[in-house]
């Protein structure tokens, strides 16, 4: 029967029950609301069967008298009868699932999937630090042009994402279709990120050519300090003592590890401090970029806007400071024609490694969450500084590996706080701080 405002109701039988699923039940409720006058309600109430329970509107006049047996419903009104387990645990579940619409179940799919893409960003972001050690430390192969290799590495990773933005791989990438960055939004944002970033690699390369890669990796570590410096200037994070607590623990770890550094050089400090410094500008300006960008939301967009910049501003730097001219007469390294070909195709090995290594660090975000991706680049760290140890002997003082705990403990600190920060007010965007990358653009 149809009542006044148009729902349809039908009236309790007790001699023969509708039974009706718990999504049905929700697809009524949804109904039965929007149907009806912004003043109404309904109730659930128990009928007189054990098993059931009634859907009342409130607007009816009902008598109810409840006992441990029996609810007594005025035959005249109109109810729907639900068919509803006695089960509450089953009970519980079914309005969750009925009220969310999502399963909280997790496949072996999805954490066989999230486990490739953890382990695939661990090889590449590890093969990256041992790659750029072992081709430009002077103890190993010493080929001294890190500008130049940096931007050999742009350049491949602006071919590579080329062919990608322009649909020539559907298969493995679909580009964002009716996405671009204006001309205006290109040269007030895309460039400056793209200049911190050229800078970055840069001074981060150039680095390996006079410390060790543990000493490299812990002060790397300091990155997080300028990140929240640089949030703090662009406003994109507000001054807090926590914070400011938690920029002196990791200050102080960072002053512990170089204290114990028996291989301390000042130029390669300077240019990994440097390194971390521009990082922390880099990310504050990769954020506004993001946040503001609809066309840049992905590692192979980001790379194609950023990537031709990164390359001219690295060439004009490679040939001011290295002169790469006189090295290709006169390094041993490009003796001759086959020496040269397989020293430049050395140095685009370090392009591949790093671009495998952006794609594998989105997909474990996209995947799974930063929170993830922030754990895991603290976990390589310490795998970065074991590894160094036992390949390349690299000392580490007690000192040393003091300064590194404090540092991690800071960061560790950091992300808490963001988790329960996020969780407490149901707003913004989780931004974990960055561990250790060497030519990662997010």
């Amino acid at each position: 029967m149809e009542d006044s405002n148009g729902i349809g109701l039908q009236p309790l039988n007790h001699n023969k029950e509708d039974k009706i699923s718990g999504s049905q039940l929700s697809t009524a409720r949804s109904t039965s609301v929007g149907r009806r006058g912004s003043g109404d309600s309904v109730s659930i109430l128990p009928s007189t069967k054990g098993t059931s329970s009634v859907l009342i509107p409130s607007n009816l006049s009902t008598n109810l008298s409840t006992s441990n047996t029996s609810t007594t419903v005025p035959s005249n009104d109109s109810v729907i009868a639900i068919d509803r387990p006695n089960n509450t645990v089953s009970n519980f579940l079914s309005e969750i699932d009925t009220k969310s619409g999502e399963s909280f179940n997790i496949s072996w799919e999805d954490i066989f999937k999230n486990s490739s893409y953890i382990l695939a960003w661990y090889f590449f972001s590890t093969a990256l630090s041992f790659y750029n050690k072992n081709l430009m430390g002077k103890e190993n192969f010493n080929l001294n042009l890190p500008l130049l290799i940096s931007a050999m590495h742009t350049g491949m990773h602006f071919l590579i994402t080329s062919v990608l933005m322009n649909g020539y791989c559907s298969f493995v990438y679909k580009s964002p279709e009716g996405k671009s960055v204006s001309v205006h939004s290109y040269f007030t944002r895309v460039v400056p990120c793209a200049i911190a970033s050229a800078l970055e690699i840069c001074m981060a390369n150039a680095s390996f050519v006079f410390i060790t890669l543990s000493f490299y990796t812990m002060i790397k570590s300091s990155t997080p300090i300028w990140v929240l410096v640089f949030a703090f200037i662009f406003g994109l994070e507000q001054p807090r003592l926590v914070l400011i607590f938690i920029i002196t623990v990791i200050s102080f770890g960072v002053i512990l590890t170089v204290a114990g550094e028996t291989k301390f050089n000042l130029t390669g400090f300077l240019l990994v401090l440097g390194a971390a410094i521009v990082s922390g500008l880099r990310w504050s300006l990769t954020q506004m970029l993001l946040q503001k960008e609809d066309g840049m939301n992905n590692p192979v967009a980001t790379l194609y806007y950023v990537s031709p910049v990164m390359f001219i501003l690295m060439i004009i730097l490679s040939f001011i400071f290295e002169d790469p001219l006189l090295i290709f007469r006169t390094s041993r390294h490009f003796e001759d024609v086959n020496t040269g070909v397989e020293t430049f195709l050395l140095m685009f090995l370090g392009g591949f490694l790093a671009f495998c290594m952006t794609i594998a660090e989105f997909a474990l975000i996209k995947n799974t969450s930063t929170v993830t991706l922030s754990v895991a680049g603290i976990s390589k760290e310490i795998l970065v500084i074991s590894l160094s140890v036992l390949i390349y002997h690299d000392v580490l003082t007690p000192i040393n590996l003091l300064g590194l705990v404090i540092s991690i403990a800071g960061i560790v600190g950091y992300n808490y706080y963001k988790i329960r920060k996020t969780s407490d007010d149901k707003k913004g965007r989780y931004h974990a701080l960055p561990s250790h990358k060497n030519e990662s653009l997010d």
